[in-house]
């Protein structure tokens, strides 16, 4: 091929990039079923309550510190390389606990996952919006919530099913991320692409007006906040279902699948709104609140029932399903192109500095109320009125702005 001929990007190569995004779904769910074994093994190690859920979300803290930079680097030193190597720390740091017996030294190799995350996350999506264009590039970005749901289904699932041999075992997994290195390494090439600042001399007087830092960063904090209610069950999802007498990770391990098609159905949900005149970016938000606000309420008055615990999981993931795509549209409907890579950061750390306080968050409660579940029911207290107060309030907005008009 001549070397000034651009390659064409044809479906595979969004799907590549698309499995190379669904990596960081990997880290966060298919160890999720067996948090509880790696607290019993641990259980001579001080704060154990604390630091084995922090090994599901300490990555999220290195992302949302990290992923600006990554951003500003990747358009120095490379996207597809930088993405090449970012593949292969994560398998190196990911399949590391299997040789460790030490929990703070294991929570290190959960921070190098982090940072292989932030490179995957930063450049799969970067090299998807430069291969693509128009509607295919809106199409591919649509599906990537999608795939992560789809994948969370199915790493969940596998990380239970491995999980009957040893809480050791899911590890492993990670190291499928090595056959993604070689595939990118030689199926995808690096895009020309310019600076930031020429980008910006060359925007519009429309697009230099449409950047707001203050709006990107009330965005961000109520991405913030979203991670929080998308993260509390995900996270203590083994924790909640052990109070009912799901114990066993298969157990743990089909629910909590369960739950992430229930995302699924809810990111479905989502594209159908899309579509439909009056469903503005804050009445998905209500909706999204007040379902994850039910579904947390139906977890925290499940008591002994399995059953309504399990519907409340259900419930709170379709919730997520919707709250996930409509913070991500509202971001980037915001962002002019110039400002692109740096705003996808910022909400990406917004993210995952909600995920990794999650567990902060639900213990601290937990340690006051008396069980996770008590803890996820509080928070539905308390956000079952915002969602309705917010419903009302964006009804009664769109008909005085009709009444106005």
């Amino acid at each position: 091929m001549n070397k000034n001929m651009t390659p064409v990007a044809r479906p595979y190569h969004a799907w590549l990039l698309l499995l190379c995004g669904c990596m960081s779904v990997l880290a966060s769910v298919v160890i999720a079923p067996v948090l509880p074994q790696m607290q019993e093994y641990f259980s001579d190690q001080p704060n154990v309550g604390f630091m084995v859920p922090m090994a599901l979300t300490a990555p999220g803290l290195v992302i949302a510190l990290l992923s600006m930079a990554i951003g500003v680097l990747a358009d120095k030193a490379g996207r597809k390389r930088l993405l090449v190597i970012g593949l292969i720390l994560y398998a190196v740091f990911g399949v590391a606990p299997v040789m460790i017996d030490s929990l703070p030294t294991i929570i290190a190799t959960r921070i190098g996952v982090g940072f292989a995350e932030a490179i995957l996350m930063t450049c799969s999506v970067a090299l998807i919006g430069d291969y693509f264009e128009g509607v295919r590039r809106e199409r591919y970005l649509a599906l990537n919530t999608t795939f992560s749901s789809v994948s969370a289904v199915i790493f969940i699932a596998i990380g239970g099913a491995l999980g009957e041999f040893g809480w050791r075992v899911p590890f492993f997994v990670y190291g499928i991320s090595i056959f993604l290195a070689v595939a990118a390494l030689f199926m995808l090439w690096e895009p020309k692409h310019h600076e930031d600042e020429a980008a910006a001399v060359d925007a519009s007087d429309e697009e230099k007006a449409k950047w707001n830092p203050w709006k990107i960063a009330g965005i961000c904090s109520v991405t913030f906040v979203g991670a929080i209610l998308f993260m509390s069950i995900q996270v203590h999802i083994g924790y909640l279902l052990g109070g009912v007498g799901l114990s066993s990770p298969s157990q743990i391990g089909l629910v909590a699948s369960s739950g992430q098609m229930a995302v699924v159905l809810g990111s479905l949900f989502f594209g159908y709104l899309l579509g439909k005149a009056g469903f503005v970016t804050s009445i998905r938000l209500a909706m999204a609140f007040t379902l994850i606000a039910v579904g947390y309420l139906l977890v925290g008055f499940s008591g002994v029932n399995a059953n309504l615990m399990v519907s409340g999981v259900l419930c709170a993931g379709f919730g997520g399903g919707l709250l996930l795509p409509t913070l991500m549209v509202w971001n980037m409907s915001n962002l002019p192109k110039y400002r692109r890579a740096l705003g996808t950061g910022a909400w990406m750390a917004g993210f995952f500095l909600g995920q990794f306080f999650t567990p902060i968050v639900v213990v601290g409660l937990q340690s006051v109320l008396g069980t996770h579940a008590d803890a996820i029911g509080m928070m539905g207290q308390v956000l079952l009125p915002i969602g309705i107060v917010l419903m009302i309030g964006s009804k009664l907005h769109k008909s005085a702005r009709l009444s106005a008009a």
